[in-house]
């Protein structure tokens, strides 16, 4: 991200946003979703899901409170205060995702905070298609309402309940593996189109593509979690991870993340830094970070998790990320917000995604015996 900072305009102006870096940059996200969603422990994630499911509602209630109150404070309009408050509540899946990857935690606290995001994004969507709406000046209906949560409800219960089901009980995926090496690449190829798909209803079903992506790697990830004859599911599931993580590693998550930093750099480049930038920044930020913190770190010490794990997965769920960047261009485009706030909560973007890692690290060396 920093290295798509220095190439932007804003510093050594080498490269501008374009539609290709923008298609490799999408793919790369898809790949890093489904890799996420492959090395999920499925048992883990299907015994932690309620308490997953407390963690995102309280994370998303206490960062909207949190952010809609200060701005509201500060003199900002209702809706633009309502606006900002619905985009910064949302933890991004993919930033968990990056982040968590080389961390050494419990199966448990993985689950919980992948888990917690991906009911945040899902709960984030949905406000933000509310508020949305509400911001265009469309009323939002009884109907309306009750036809959107329909949608997202059939797609999630569809996916993770209906989908594996037939797939196991018609030997889909045991149909891909067989004795020779080359045979079992067809489950690689068959993986990111499945991927590719999933993300494709995703979208069309008012979810994130990146939410479908994920799915589709729980599934998957699922299947080779089950026993059986000669392990041969978990050996070809293995080879699957074995041939998909160094290229997600080495080069679709790299360029996802520096794409999204020569984003914020072209657009940063285009307003000046104000004190009254910088002082909505530092609110702003802290009061997401803080959000996150006591809403998702309450959540788990209600579920009687140890504090120190609470604290982890408070300080885990602070990232934001890419989906901030598409809704903040269109609320900015429609006049929802101005370009001062335009450029804070960009900046308050990149802070939680770069502070995070670092506020982690940090808690890790001072709790590491009880982590």
């Amino acid at each position: 991200m920093l290295g798509g900072v220095i190439l932007s305009p804003l510093i050594l102006g080498f490269l501008t946003p374009n539609d290709t870096l923008k298609i490799f940059s999408q793919f790369g996200i898809i790949m890093l979703m489904l890799l996420s969603g492959l090395l999920t422990d499925f048992h883990a994630f299907e015994e932690q899901k309620f308490k997953s499911m407390v963690v995102g509602l309280l994370g998303v209630l206490f960062s909207m409170s949190l952010i809609f109150s200060t701005l509201y404070l500060l003199g900002y309009s209702m809706i633009t205060s309502l606006f900002i408050s619905v985009i910064l509540s949302n933890t991004a899946v993919e930033v968990c995702a990056r982040i968590l990857m080389k961390k050494n935690i419990s199966k448990r606290v993985h689950a919980i905070i992948m888990g917690a995001s991906f009911v945040d994004d899902i709960i984030a969507v949905f406000l933000i298609g509310m508020v949305g709406s509400m911001a265009l000046g469309e009323e939002v209906t009884p109907e309306f309402l009750a036809f959107t949560s329909a949608k997202l409800i059939l797609f999630i219960a569809i996916s993770l309940v209906l989908v594996p089901y037939f797939m196991e009980r018609f030997g889909v995926i045991d149909h891909l593996i067989g004795s020779g090496p080359q045979r079992e690449k067809l489950l690689l190829t068959f993986t990111f189109l499945f991927a590719i798909l999933f993300a494709i209803i995703a979208q069309y079903s008012g979810l994130q593509s990146i939410i479908g992506a994920y799915i589709a790697g729980l599934i998957i990830g699922k299947w080779g979690s089950k026993v059986g004859p000669l392990l041969k599911r978990r050996i070809a599931y293995e080879d699957l991870v074995d041939d998909i993580e160094p290229i997600s590693h080495a080069l679709f998550t790299p360029l996802f993340f520096g794409f999204v930093g020569l984003q914020l750099g072209s657009i940063l480049s285009t307003f000046a830094m104000t004190m009254g930038v910088v002082v909505i920044v530092v609110t702003l930020s802290t009061m997401a970070i803080l959000g996150k913190f006591f809403g998702c770190g309450i959540g788990s010490w209600l579920f009687k998790i140890p504090k120190v794990e609470a604290g982890y997965i408070g300080i885990a769920m602070g990232g934001r990320g890419a989906l901030e960047l598409i809704l903040l261009s269109i609320a900015y485009d429609k006049g929802i917000i101005d370009g001062e706030m335009f450029a804070a909560v960009i900046i308050v973007t990149l802070v939680t995604v770069i502070a995070t890692p670092i506020l982690l690290l940090l808690y890790e060396k001072k709790f590491r015996a009880y982590l």
